[in-house]
């Protein structure tokens, strides 16, 4: 029998496994690629890698920022194109559109991009982790309300699918509510 004779070195903090490697990696790729890209290019690269901290997380689960389309000769007012998996996530970007535009002009600091094309993947994979953000408003639905939102998506068969959409049948009828009470 052969006896082998490993050398097993416990993590100290010489051995230890970082993501500086990562970073460093990051730190010289994106000037690269934004100078290969030029100032388009730049937006875009800038909105992809900094997409969860300028929309929050929320949105950032289930949109991907895919380009910026500008006219010609511009860098203002641009399109930013969206991909999203399914109509309901459709439904919340557009119900949610001057808010992401909002975000994204505060970002750059001037009026960048003035609308959002959204584009529906249904082979987009969902963020398994995916779990909506938690609105603080007081419920103001109806009985009535909440029965037709459960009858509107009692034929989904995707559980996680119909609780967004009853979450988002929910947010419509107590901002429509809110509106109201002004």
């Amino acid at each position: 029998m052969m006896e082998y004779d490993f050398d097993i070195k416990e993590p100290t903090p010489d051995n230890q496994r970082t993501n500086f490697d990562l970073l460093a990696l990051s730190k010289n790729i994106s000037p690269l690629i934004k100078k290969i890209l030029g100032k388009k290019g730049f937006m875009e690269v800038d909105i992809v890698t900094n997409w969860a901290k300028i929309v929050g997380e929320d949105l950032a689960q289930y949109s991907v920022p895919l380009k910026i389309d500008f006219k010609k000769n511009q860098r203002n007012n641009a399109i930013l194109h969206l991909q999203v998996p399914s109509g309901a996530f459709a439904l919340e970007i557009q119900h949610r559109e001057n808010f992401i535009l909002e975000k994204i002009n505060a970002y750059f600091g001037y009026n960048a991009v003035s609308g959002v094309k959204i584009i529906q993947n249904s082979a987009m994979p969902l963020k398994q982790d995916y779990e909506p953000v938690e609105t603080k408003k007081q419920n103001l639905l109806t009985d009535n309300e909440k029965n037709y939102i459960q009858q509107q998506t009692e034929d989904i068969k995707s559980q996680k699918l119909k609780e967004i959409l009853i979450k988002l049948g929910h947010s419509i009828f107590n901002e429509s509510h809110l509106k109201e009470k002004k």
